[in-house]
């Protein structure tokens, strides 16, 4: 079955499911319902009373990954506009971009496709499925808070990257929001769970009123919701079967030279309890994508590499250490969000599979900073993102070898 009969299938579920759900609702709270599926910029006035144009419109400049067999090719792609929305009647809930009415028949989600192929998933923790025009939801109970908050919900929050690039930068647009200092600021509550997420919040927020909020069995309303759409943004997710594209992530040069500097100003010397380590190997505590990296760490370690765990280091340590590192390397993931602190010149090397196609987001963030970033894009038959796999040490070898005598 291709996406488009996928799609299909899924679209006549839901309303036979919406059409069930609606009948139960009679007799008790439905604990799942299926709303209507509206990109944000068609929300109507009587939920958004005013709007604010920070950016209209423009392009998006992705730099691919390149390898030692291909130079650095650079891709324009659309951009959405930067707007400010002051929103009422609806729900929200923090780990998510979308807004609930109060009759909860209507999500009104940000759109982050530039097409309108079928093969895009914004599904959530609390948004299920959904089809062209309709979505499945849990049903929690509401929560009214009686003022002015400032959105700073978003897809992943959990992620190191997302939270960083995609969450924080839209703090650089406090400025248009009217009083912004004596608004609540909104933050899913698992910030408050990772020391390192949490301090890098206070780097941005130290001086506003933060309401960390669950995102389990509770949607949230405000007297008024002030939500800025993102200048850095990535499809959520795609469907099984198709590669990544470039165009399917934005990011803004001018917003992520704002999270550079920021970070740079609040960077604190006496937080630093490590030494400078010249050349890093990037590990990760983490089961997720499993590799032979026994294999691989003892071939780098032939050539003066040294093992660093990022989760184990501060916030300024992880800045300090990248900036600090003649040469990084390791595979592809979260953690290279620090190569946004790198000198410029220092080098390294990466990998995903080939079903990663053109993902471009840490390529481009090298190339921001002049980090001469290669990759390894080893072959995948299957079609999973996230799948276990072994890489050749050998091929390995010859990889940094090359990297080594640039």
């Amino acid at each position: 079955m291709n996406a488009k009969e996928q799609i299909e299938n899924l679209e006549e579920q839901l309303k036979a499911l919406r059409k069930k759900y609606y009948i139960k609702s009679f007799f008790r709270r439905a604990k799942r319902l299926v709303t209507d599926f509206l990109p944000l910029d068609s929300i109507p006035s009587e939920y958004c009373t005013e709007k604010i144009m920070v950016s209209e419109k423009g392009e998006a400049e992705l730099f691919l990954p390149k390898t030692f067999d291909t130079p650095q090719v650079s891709v324009k792609t659309p951009k959405n506009a930067v707007e400010i929305y002051a929103l009422q009647n609806v729900f929200c809930i923090p780990n998510s971009t979308y807004f609930l009415d109060l009759k909860k028949e209507k999500i009104f989600y940000e759109k982050w496709h530039d097409d309108d192929r079928i093969i895009y998933v914004y599904n959530t923790d609390n948004l299920s499925q959904h089809s062209m025009t309709l979505a499945k939801v849990r049903n929690h109970r509401n929560v009214y808070f009686d003022e002015e908050a400032i959105f700073l919900g978003g897809t992943f929050t959990f992620n190191y990257y997302h939270f960083f690039v995609d969450i924080l930068s839209k703090v650089e647009f406090f400025k248009y929001i009217p009083d912004a200092k004596n608004k609540l600021i909104i933050i899913d509550e698992d910030i408050q769970k990772v020391e390192n997420l949490k301090d890098l919040l206070m780097f941005f927020l130290k001086d506003y009123k933060i309401k960390f909020l669950g995102h389990e069995k509770k949607y949230y309303r405000f007297k008024k919701l002030w939500h800025i759409t993102s200048t850095n943004y990535a499809v959520p997710n795609i469907m099984p079967g198709e590669k990544y594209e470039v165009g399917f992530a934005k990011l803004s040069k001018t917003s992520l030279q704002y999270l550079r500097k920021t970070a740079f100003d609040n960077l604190d010397m006496s937080k630093v309890h490590i030494q400078p380590v010249k050349k890093i190997f990037i590990s990760r505590r983490s089961q997720f994508r499993k590799y032979n990296v026994d294999e691989i760490l003892e071939t780098a370690k032939k050539y003066g590499f040294e093992e660093v765990f990022f989760e184990d280091l501060n916030i300024h340590e992880q800045i300090y250490m990248v900036n600090n590192a003649e040469y990084i390397i390791g595979p592809s993931g979260a953690a290279w969000t620090n190569v946004l602190f790198a000198n410029p010149g220092a080098k390294g090397l990466s990998w995903f599979s080939a079903v990663w196609g053109d993902f471009a987001i840490f390529s481009t963030l090298a190339a921001e900073v002049k980090f001469d970033l290669y990759f390894y894009i080893y072959p995948q038959d299957y079609e999973g993102f996230h799948e276990d796999y072994r890489l050749d040490p050998e091929f390995f070898d010859k990889q940094l070898q090359q990297l080594l005598e640039i």
